[in-house]
């Protein structure tokens, strides 16, 4: 089979080597001139350190994630610790929250049980989040389509402070969004993944290198050795499509620069507006499947990046209560910084929207100040170096009631199919949730049988079917 794959982030990447594994010819398009989509490395100039245009967490029961990882060899790049482990800092006292080996949800129970930022009653009133989540039951509603992640909290009675200093640090984690306006039923989708599977599942880790070497030059090196195609800084202006009997179906593609790719499939792992932008309006004319695209709205991720003269904390992550700044990641426990006598903190600002347009002086300033805050070993330390990284569409808005927007792996054009973390796949958007959707479409891709050709026009003769005639001499 003849394969397009259009876009080379997690999803596109994912896709283009499951199809090159099973034998099948792959070109894969990508319209800038590295690999990474929205998940990509850069070296930082002054201190020689990769940094991630937003750091990524990944969890144990992220299968797809670790299997793509697998396939192209660089499973061991990916650190992932024994437990899930959430550490928070709040006024430079550690608090811990150490899910045991209990089954599911008992772990997760056993853990709030020793988590001193709650109070008795409010571990014994998670039960009903465990509840919920094994069993919903009038006392213990399971998340309904249009709620928010602070609206269902409540009605299972998890107070103000509960929320603060537990629920809403995994929510935002989770969603990039505000558990004011996210969607319960994406938070719900998530606890089950971590809390009610397998103690493996509940594990949680960050790669020990750039995220351009965990995924792309891996996924690079395996699709070069199975012969496939990887063009980069190759823009797609149009996917080609026909119509026949009034049913439609894919060609190939037009590049921006006029060149005509055929294909049987196309695989399009780019966002939601530009997979509208990619298919001409008259193949879109009256099929619904696409209107949701348009109104997915976005939420960006801040990373602030600063340098200390000195370590300042040997803890690898850990999160910030009441502070714009969610996570600290420390970049040093990774092995991930070229002098290990400095401190290099990643912090990450999720669903940034507040903050995304704010100048990087004030928001290096602002994180700066809410470190000083949470650990006091940071005011002995001279700041040597910062950088802001933002990514503005970093992931889709969770809005809850929103989820129905998302589209389904299969298009109403035959042999084209969407993958990303933006289609409905039961998840947020993650990675994760790209890579399972990008498994989907393959699997839908491999098991479509394209349309024969369109018949020849009436009155045209195929040039191999003309003969000559000669004339010659009779003996």
């Amino acid at each position: 089979m003849k394969a397009i794959v259009i876009g080379g982030g997690f999803a596109g990447l994912a896709a283009a080597t499951r199809l090159a594994e099973e034998g099948h010819a792959v070109t894969l398009l990508e319209r800038r001139p590295i690999l990474g989509g929205r998940a990509y490395s850069i070296v930082d100039e002054t201190t020689g350190d990769v940094i991630d245009n937003g750091q990524h967490l990944f969890l144990g029961c992220y299968r797809a994630t670790r299997a793509f990882l697998a396939r192209i060899g660089t499973s061991d790049k990916l650190a992932l610790r024994d437990d899930l482990t959430l550490t928070y800092l709040e006024g430079g006292r550690l608090k811990r929250v150490t899910p045991s080996t209990l089954p599911a949800p008992f772990g997760l129970l056993a853990g709030l049980a020793r988590f001193e930022a709650l109070s008795f009653t409010e571990r014994l009133l998670a039960l009903r989040v465990a509840a919920a989540l094994k069993a919903p039951s009038r006392l213990a509603p399971a998340a309904t389509e249009r709620e928010t992640v602070t609206g269902w909290l409540a009605r299972l009675s998890q107070s103000e402070g509960a929320r603060r200093a537990f629920w809403n640090p995994i929510a935002i984690a989770a969603l990039n969004d505000d558990p004011q306006i996210a969607s319960a039923r994406m938070f719900e989708a998530v606890l089950k993944e971590a809390f009610l599977g397998t103690a493996e599942d509940a594990r949680f880790g960050v790669p020990r290198v750039g995220l351009s070497e965990l995924y792309c030059d891996g996924a690079a090196r395996f699709l070069a050795a199975r012969e496939a195609v990887v063009r980069l800084a190759a823009p797609v202006a149009e996917v080609r499509v026909r119509s026949v009997s009034g049913t439609r179906s894919v060609e190939g593609v037009i590049l921006r620069d006029g060149q005509r790719l055929d294909a049987e499939v196309v695989i399009a792992a780019v966002p939601p507006r530009a997979v509208l932008e990619l298919i001409p309006e008259a193949a879109r004319k009256d099929e619904h499947y696409f209107d949701g695209l348009a109104h997915l709205g976005t939420s960006p991720i801040v990373s602030i990046h600063l340098w200390f003269d000195r370590l300042v904390t040997d803890e690898p992550l850990f999160g910030l209560l009441d502070s714009p700044i969610h996570w600290v990641f420390n970049r040093n426990q990774l092995g991930a910084v070229k002098d290990p006598s400095r401190s290099h903190l990643s912090l990450v600002i999720s669903a940034a929207r507040a903050l995304c347009d704010r100048p990087p002086e004030e928001l290096i300033e602002r994180g700066l100040r809410e470190l000083q805050k949470a650990l006091p070993t940071v005011a002995a330390a001279r700041l040597v170096h910062a950088r802001v990284i933002k990514e503005r569409e970093a992931t889709i808005a969770h809005k809850a009631g929103a989820d129905h927007l998302r589209p389904k792996p299969r298009t109403p054009i035959d042999g084209l199919f969407l993958a990303g973390d933006y289609v409905r796949t039961g998840l947020p958007a993650t990675i994760e949730s790209a890579v399972r959707s990008a498994d989907t479409a393959v699997r839908m891709a491999v098991e479509y049988e394209p349309p024969p050709p369109p018949p020849p026009p009436k009155g045209f003769i195929p040039i191999g079917n003309l003969t000559r005639k000669t004339s010659g001499t009779r003996g």
